[in-house]
């Protein structure tokens, strides 16, 4: 006889009702040491099950939130590394989510210029002390320049432990090129 420890399975009651069940098994000896019996425990863990599912559907519509948001939106992880990357990042960077995830956001993604600036900005976050309205450029895989305004974050544990930062954009490229020209035709009309 070999025991078994937490084996969860479902039972249906009278009025077929569903009861989840987590079981832990033993067997039973007699005086000779020969397995005459099982000793079994059960617990009912069907309010945990559903909190668990809960849970599950909620983390699932808060990543299809972020994943189809009409802002780009990015995570690094207390390292600098890139571990989240939404469609809209995707789309404005032409750089995929397994092409960024696992890379140093600042080393690679950000020109040398801002590093510094954006670096700060990010440990700031991880340090709980977040940023709204931070301006820099990023660069596509085309060797584009896109202008974005940052909203740094601090991602916590359970526990509030700072475990990284979730960056939400905007695009503002067109607007600063809207910026420049009004700029530009008011000097000339000078």
């Amino acid at each position: 006889g070999k025991g078994t420890a937490n084996f969860e399975f479902p039972i249906f009651t009278k009025d077929w009702r569903r009861i989840e069940i987590l079981a832990n098994a033993t067997t039973r000896c007699n005086e000779q040491g020969e397995a005459v019996g099982v000793l079994g425990v059960g617990q009912d863990i069907t309010e945990r099950k559903k909190v668990e599912i809960e849970k599950a559907n909620v983390a699932q519509e808060l990543q299809t939130f972020i994943d189809t948001a009409n802002a780009p939106i990015f995570g690094i992880d207390e390292n600098g590394l890139v571990n989240e990357w939404n469609n809209k990042s995707v789309e404005i960077t032409g750089f995929s989510r397994e092409e960024v995830f696992g890379q140093d956001l600042v080393k690679v993604y950000i020109t040398e210029e801002f590093r510094d600036q954006v670096s700060m900005v990010l440990n700031n976050a991880l340090g709980g002390q977040e940023t709204a309205n931070f301006e820099f450029p990023l660069f596509t895989k085309n060797k584009q320049r896109v202008e974005v305004l940052l909203n740094a974050t601090t991602r916590r544990d359970v526990t509030g432990r700072s475990i990284g930062v979730i960056g939400v954009g905007q695009d503002i490229t067109a607007r600063k090129q809207v910026e420049q020209e009004k700029s530009r035709v008011a000097q000339e009309l000078q």
